[in-house]
């Protein structure tokens, strides 16, 4: 009994580091691929970045769990009576406070990057890589503005109240 909540408490404690390692990993790609340019190294780098990092973070998922069932001797009931709507109900009053933390913090960083992006756009004289950046930073901030927003609507479509 005590070895299966050390095993549990050690995959819990290998996915919160791994997991936002791995999507940490997974964003710094999605950044050397906007200053990559024509070069084939940094162009390399961010495929490799992108790659390993998303599937990094889905083995820090998964992997422990499918180890732990096909490997580990108490076995979940295949057939159980809860809902998806009955797990979400135990977390629904976190997840709405995570996202109000989430928006305060990232709303005004949204604003920031595209007064940035337009600087940039706008400085960037006859170099075309830098209006690129200028350009996606000015594009990219009002549609994740909006992806912030809608977030909920999203959550609640698959999840209905």
């Amino acid at each position: 009994m005590i070895a299966d909540e050390l095993i549990g408490n050690g995959i819990r404690l290998f996915q919160l580091l791994f997991v936002p390692l791995f999507g940490l990993i997974f964003l710094i790609s999605l950044f050397f691929f906007l200053f990559a340019f024509k070069n084939p190294y940094k162009r390399r780098k961010a495929y490799l970045f992108s790659i390993g990092g998303s599937v990094g973070m889905l083995l820090a998922l998964y992997l422990p769990v499918i180890i732990i069932y096909y490997i580990g001797s108490k076995k979940l009931p295949e057939n159980q009576d809860a809902t998806i709507r009955d797990v979400v109900d135990i977390t629904l009053p976190w997840g709405e406070v995570v996202y109000e933390i989430v928006k305060v913090l990232f709303e005004p960083m949204i604003y920031v990057g595209f007064f940035i992006g337009a600087g940039v756009w706008l400085l960037a004289a006859k170099n075309p890589a830098r209006k690129r950046i200028g350009m996606g930073m000015v594009f990219g901030a009002p549609l994740i503005w909006t992806f912030l927003q809608i977030s909920p609507d999203i959550y609640y479509f698959f999840v209905p109240k």
